[in-house]
């Protein structure tokens, strides 16, 4: 008996909605915190302190805290209309657990697809990378990652696979230009 059949749609957008998120604030960090000569283990931190702050706090917790708000709503108007308790029927637990499974996805989405762009500091932070590489393959990953969220997009839609693509992959290239316009605004030109 499937008691909440939206479940499943409704992580998938928390993950996808969360997978950009995560994504575009790595860029931000990354365009905005990056400079020559920057330590790579700095730049881990502080993509990754971002997204976990991100991921646990909004991406589970405020996830958690609204699917279980609404489940349980659901939950009151069901038990108004069969004039009863059901308290520890599949229904109860289901609100109870569902949110939950939900949450989880959220958090997965925002933490790992920075996770996977800042693999080229730590390859920089064991030397195996200059720095600069570091930069240029991160943002190469994350214009990917985007690119990839965008096409799961399209089959999830039955859109078209590469257009839905391209959406994604302009969206960072989005947040690429915003961040390397307000850094300029801010810092001026870089020298060199």
């Amino acid at each position: 008996m499937n008691v909440y059949p939206d479940t499943p749609s409704i992580a998938r957008r928390m993950f996808v909605t969360n997978g950009f998120d995560g994504l575009l604030a790595a860029i931000g960090v990354n365009i905005g915190g990056f400079s020559g000569g920057a330590d790579p283990v700095v730049m881990v931190l502080s993509i990754m302190g971002g997204s976990l702050s991100m991921g646990v706090l909004s991406g589970v917790v405020g996830v958690y805290l609204s699917e279980r708000a609404e489940r349980l709503k659901e939950l009151s108007r069901l038990e108004k209309k069969v004039s009863r308790s059901l308290r520890r029927s599949i229904y109860w637990k289901a609100a109870n657990i569902i949110p939950l499974y939900i949450a989880l996805w959220s958090g997965v989405g925002v933490i790992a697809f920075p996770l996977i762009s800042v693999l080229p500091y730590i390859a920089a932070a064991y030397g195996m990378l200059a720095i600069e590489e570091a930069f240029a393959a991160s943002l190469a990953i994350a214009l990917a990652l985007a690119g990839g969220l965008g096409l799961y997009l399209g089959v999830v839609s039955g859109e078209s696979k590469l257009y839905s693509m391209l959406r994604g992959l302009m969206l960072a290239v989005g947040a690429i230009i915003l961040v390397h316009i307000f850094k300029f605004a801010v810092a001026g030109p870089l020298p060199g």
